[in-house]
C-alpha cells in the first residue's frame, strides 16, 4: 500500500454501514459463490444461497413468487432505481453504443451490462439493517443495543 492512508468509512450507529452507504444494493454473482463451494465452503453455492436472498427481501417491482430470483415478504426493501434524469438514460444509451450489454435486472439471471441499480430504499427512506432488522425486534421485546 506504499504507506498511503485510504479513507474507509464505517457505521458505528444502529445498522452498521448500512446506514451510511450508498443503498445500492447487488448481490455477488452466482459464479462467484459457485467458486466459494469449489474452494471448499460447502453449501455456499448459488443455489442454496438464492433462498436466504429472496427470503430477506421485498422487491417492490417484483412479479411475486413468479419472480425465480426475488422475494416478497421479507424485512429489506429493494427498489429499482426510477432513474428520472435525462442523464441516466443517455448514460444507459452511451454504454449500450459501446458494446456494454443491457441487463433488466443486475440481482436477477443475468447480471452482468448496464441496467437500473437496486436501491435498498422504502416510501423514499434509506432501509438499513437497522430499520429492516434491528427495529421492528425492539419495538417487540426489551431490547439493549451496544454500539461498539
Amino acid at each position: 500500500m506504499n504507506n498511503r492512508v485510504l479513507y474507509w468509512p464505517r457505521g458505528r450507529v444502529w445498522g452498521g454501514s448500512s446506514a451510511l452507504n450508498a443503498m445500492v444494493y447487488v448481490r455477488g454473482h452466482p459464479f462467484d459463490y459457485d467458486r466459494w463451494e469449489v474452494e471448499g465452503a460447502i453449501g455456499w453455492n448459488y443455489a442454496n444461497c438464492l433462498p436466504y436472498f429472496k427470503k430477506a427481501q421485498t422487491h417492490n417491482l417484483s412479479s411475486g413468487p413468479a419472480d425465480p430470483y426475488r422475494g416478497f415478504s421479507g424485512p429489506l426493501q429493494v427498489i429499482q432505481a426510477e432513474c428520472k434524469n435525462p442523464l441516466h438514460q443517455a448514460f444507459l444509451i452511451a454504454g449500450e453504443q459501446h458494446g456494454i450489454g443491457r441487463t433488466d435486472d443486475m440481482n436477477g439471471y443475468r447480471q452482468e451490462g448496464i441496467g437500473k441499480m437496486d436501491m435498498t430504499i422504502h416510501k423514499g427512506v434509506r432501509c438499513s439493517a437497522s430499520t429492516a432488522y434491528l427495529r421492528p425486534v425492539c419495538a417487540f421485546v426489551s431490547t439493549e443495543v451496544f454500539v461498539l
